[in-house]
Parts: C-alpha cells; structure tokens; sequence
C-alpha cells in the first residue's frame, strides 16, 4: 500500500515536470534560494553583533526592586528585609527607573534600616557591583554597603574582619563595609539619585556574597536598579 502510494506521488510529479518548460523550473529553484538565508559560516567576515555579545546577567534576583510581596507583610521579593519596624518601605514617588524603589528609613536613636541578599560566587571571580540611591535625609552615620562573604551558606561560616583585611588593602575593604574605595560611608548630595559602582576579587576561599546596604539614625535613602555581575 505504501509502495503504491510513493510510486503515485512521483508519477504525479513527473506530469508536472513535463508541463514545465525549463523557464518555469529555473524559476521554481531562483525562488526557492531567494527564500533561504544564506549561513553566516559562507562569508565569516560578516557578523551580527547582536548574536555574538551576551549581557552580562544580573547575580541579583528583582535587582530594579519591583516584585513586593505583601504576606507576611510587606516586603521587596528575594529580598531579606530587617524591618522590625517598617524602616524598609517599597516606595512609588522617589524612583530611578521603573515603578517602584525600597525607601531605607531609620529611626534617630540606635536604628539601622538594611536590606540584603545571599548570591553564589566562586574563588577568584570579579564582581561588578553598582546600584543607585538616593538620599532624601543624611545623619551623621549616613549609609553604607554592608557586605560578607561566606564559604558556605549559614551565617557562621562568614569569612571575619581579620580575614578580609589579610585579603584586601584598606581602600578595597571598604566596597564591604563602606561607601566605595576609601570611604567610609557614601559620598552624598541631597535630592539627587547616585551611582555606586565597585568592582572586586571574590577570595579564594569563598563561595557566597551577601550583598547588603545599611542605613543608621535618622538616615533616609531610596535604592534602585541593583546588579552584581561577572566581570571575570
């Protein structure tokens, strides 16, 4: 049955082929190539940029802040917010870009407003780091990143201050636990959306980055537009 059905099809084209003069055949293949895209590897001196360059992607998960879950309570997705009283707020009027920004507002006395996130790294890798902020009232202890490696995940396993400055000069150190390359907190100007913009070594032993910002006594800053990428 299927012999018979194969051989009616051939015949079949066969009748149209002989109706065709060899005008209409040429014509039938000159289409057939007009409508097949010629590979890339026949002329590799030509090439689309946009197929050989890939974004570095973001280590941060809802870097632009714009996913909130409202469950317990309201609090900014993949995010840890320690917001024992609401000093972490998603924020829809001071904004870098999209819809909404985590306005970080501590109280005067004894208060630190943080916010922060556990990625995986690996030994050696570089890592961009940059976001921006906004400061809408500045303290005398301001703000700063706040920031660890780990070697596993659980906390105690936090590589210490004493290691880290083995590892880093006192400018680098700072990317952790200040406002960028020898600076303690973050340079500010009133009203005007920041960038900070580091980059640094992960150590060799470490597997983990917890990528945090504080905000103490008074402080009040707005963040935005999040990433940490590889730079290796």
């Amino acid at each position: 049955m299927k012999k018979g059905f194969i051989h009616l099809i051939l015949f079949l084209i066969g009748v149209i082929l002989v109706n065709c003069n060899t005008d209409e055949i040429d014509k039938i293949v000159e289409d057939a190539i007009d409508d097949t895209v010629e590979p890339n590897w026949k002329n590799p001196t030509i090439c689309d940029t946009t197929c050989c360059k890939e974004e570095n992607v973001n280590l941060l998960k809802n870097g632009g802040l714009e996913r909130w879950q409202t469950f317990p309570f309201l609090q900014a997705t993949d995010w840890l917010l320690f917001d024992d009283d609401v000093k972490v707020q998603m924020n829809r009027n001071i904004v870098y870009e999209e819809k909404f920004s985590a306005k970080m507002q501590s109280r005067e006395i004894g208060s630190t407003a943080r916010i922060d996130q556990l990625i995986s790294v690996y030994p050696k890798q570089k890592i961009r780091i940059r976001f921006k902020y906004y400061v809408e009232q500045w303290k005398p202890k301001g703000a700063r990143t706040y920031c660890y490696f780990r070697t596993e995940r659980a906390e105690k396993y936090t590589l210490s201050i004493d290691e880290l400055e083995d590892i880093y000069d006192k400018d680098t150190y700072h990317i952790f636990r200040g406002g960028g390359y020898g600076l303690a907190y973050f340079p500010h100007k009133l009203n005007v959306w920041l960038q900070f913009d580091e980059t640094i070594e992960v150590p060799s032993t470490a597997h983990y980055f917890v990528f945090g910002i504080n905000s103490y006594c008074g402080t009040t800053i707005y963040i935005d537009d999040c990433h940490i990428t590889d730079e290796t």
